[in-house]
């Protein structure tokens, strides 16, 4: 706590790229400045990711960059410990188990100070027990869950307390007037979409947006399309996003001969041009533990197609705020775009419906108060 009062608050994120998890990271920093500057100073360490920094600088935040290399970077540990002694924080929030395990080694050695240690958990993947009876429960103090099936995975695999587990999703904005003239924005930019990507004005576009990774799924989508075309030749799916598997998955596209059929465009700064102009968004991932792009895309009030699995049932209830579909079910999949490709008044009730949702259970505003209780009670009690 410095002189006036207000608790020094850490984060400190790993993550050397910048995605779903990173963007809540800038989205809850900067309505906990806004809101509870008074309380709190905030401050972040990166792994040298220079879209965060910049992020964070344009709304005032300082970080700092360590190289956080691996579980056993020792320098990283000393440089976090260095870092928490000069601006004698308070409570960290990790944000991933990197980070968790360096910072909270880094915690220990500052011997004078009991410092609070929350663990944000953005992801869905299973912990393996003995990984997790160091890190998770003997390094972490509490933990904040994105989702109730993250939550329940950290009851059930790592019998952690439920009474140290908060669920709270991920921030986002939703001004009712400034969804409305975004919405009328990205309205005027559909065509301009159109014609970027090539696609004909009778031609319906069904785009999957995220990191070309494993867990996304795109080789469901990939098998779907291969069903469908056999039936409709007037569907153009779009991949949007960079990754590892870029190659993998543009080979799977020529092998099975859908090249007229997919378009990658890579990433894409303004995403939610991309979103508008779709007809459909189809989040086929294996594992989730919520889904921005799911978010996002009910944000504009785009209908979603997405598997059934993690979070995602929190927030799309199969044929009222969007569609699910067994994961990795590509037949199911085919058959649900073909079902719902033409029914325009459904796909836009089901996107309405949706929006509705996300408003209700997203807002930043609210989410910075449930966070900034959460910091206070540990804090002070």
């Amino acid at each position: 706590m410095d002189k006036r009062g207000k608790f020094n608050i850490l984060h400190i994120d790993s993550f050397r790229e910048f995605g779903g998890a990173q963007n809540d990271i800038v989205m809850l920093l900067k309505f906990m400045k806004l809101f509870y500057g008074e309380k709190f100073n905030i401050y972040v360490i990166h792994n040298g990711n220079k879209k965060l920094r910049n992020k964070l600088d344009g709304l005032g935040i300082y970080s700092l960059s360590i190289e956080m290399k691996n579980f056993l970077d020792i320098k990283a540990v000393f440089k976090i410990r260095n870092f928490l002694k000069k601006y004698d924080i308070d409570l960290i929030n990790f944000h991933s188990s990197k980070d968790q395990f360096l910072g909270g080694i880094a915690s220990i050695l500052v011997y004078k100070k009991k410092i609070v240690k929350i663990l944000t958990r953005h992801v869905a993947y299973k912990v393996d027990f003995f990984k997790g009876a160091l890190i998770y429960r003997y390094l972490t103090d509490n933990f904040i869950a994105i989702s109730d099936f993250i939550k329940n995975g950290l009851i059930s695999d790592l019998k952690i307390d439920p009474e140290k587990i908060e669920t709270i999703y991920s921030p986002r904005v939703y001004d009712a007037d400034q969804l409305e003239r975004d919405i009328l924005f990205y309205k005027s930019e559909t065509e301009s979409v159109r014609r970027e990507l090539g696609i004909k004005p009778d031609e319906k576009i069904i785009s999957l947006i995220g990191r070309l990774s494993k867990e996304k799924g795109h080789e469901v989508l990939i098998k779907a399309a291969e069903l469908i075309i056999k039936t409709r030749k007037d569907l153009k799916f779009v991949i949007i996003g960079e990754g590892e598997l870029h190659s993998s998955i543009a080979d799977s596209i020529d092998i099975k001969r859908l090249r007229d059929y997919f378009i990658m465009v890579g990433f894409k700064k303004d995403i939610k041009r991309y979103i508008f102009a779709s007809d459909l968004i189809i989040v086929p991932s294996g594992l989730e533990g919520m889904g921005s792009i799911i978010i996002e895309s009910c944000a504009l009030k785009k209908a979603v197609i997405a598997s059934n699995v993690g979070g995602i049932p929190e927030l799309i209830k199969n044929n009222e705020t969007g569609f699910l579909f067994e994961a990795g079910n590509y037949n199911e999949l085919a058959n649900k775009i073909i079902f719902c490709i033409d029914k325009r008044e459904l796909i836009k009730r089901i996107g309405l419906n949706c929006h509705d949702e996300v408003v209700l259970k997203f807002d930043a505003k609210e989410i910075a108060s449930r966070t900034a209780s959460v910091y206070l009670n540990l804090l002070t009690n």
